[in-house]
């Protein structure tokens, strides 16, 4: 697997107005909402074995674990305090030493990103839990629901 994309340099940003983009900051794990399909029976009498086909994909969820800060994480509590649906937007790293360059938002929707491997997907912060303990910096788990289809788009 020589061409695997290494987190580090990763970047994940979130519209948080119509023309702004904010990055999550202090990022430890993340993922992107799942899509599985529901199972449409069309089995009948005349059949030996079950038969199906793919109904609707359910949008899934996803969570971030991150280091909180209240200054840095402002804009995604706001999100959650509103339950906004809004773009999420998962950069690949520009190189082994730098993260893609930050995305351009118009009309609250990122605009292509062609230079860098990246996933978008629209979705709402459906939780935001901070957690603390001994001997620790304080952390949050976000949990963001996912609405509609994600697009993965390969970088030049």
């Amino acid at each position: 697997m020589t061409n695997a994309t290494k987190t580090k340099h990763t970047t994940i940003y979130v519209v948080t107005a119509a023309t702004e983009a904010t990055k999550i900051v202090a990022v430890k794990q993340a993922g992107v909402p799942s899509a599985a399909a529901s199972d449409i029976d069309i089995s009948c009498w005349d059949d030996d074995f079950d038969q199906f086909v793919a109904g609707r994909k359910a949008t899934g969820e996803t969570s971030l674990e991150v280091i909180y800060d209240a200054t840095d994480h402002e804009k995604i509590e706001a999100l959650y305090q509103t339950g906004e649906t809004t773009e999420f937007l998962v950069l690949a790293p520009a190189s082994e030493i730098a993260a893609a360059t930050a995305p351009t938002v118009t009309a609250s929707a990122f605009q292509a990103v062609t230079t860098v491997d990246n996933i978008k997907f629209k979705g709402y912060v459906k939780d935001f839990a901070i957690q603390m303990q001994d001997n620790d910096v304080w952390r949050a788990t976000i949990t963001i629901k996912g609405s509609g289809q994600r697009t993965v788009t390969k970088g030049a």
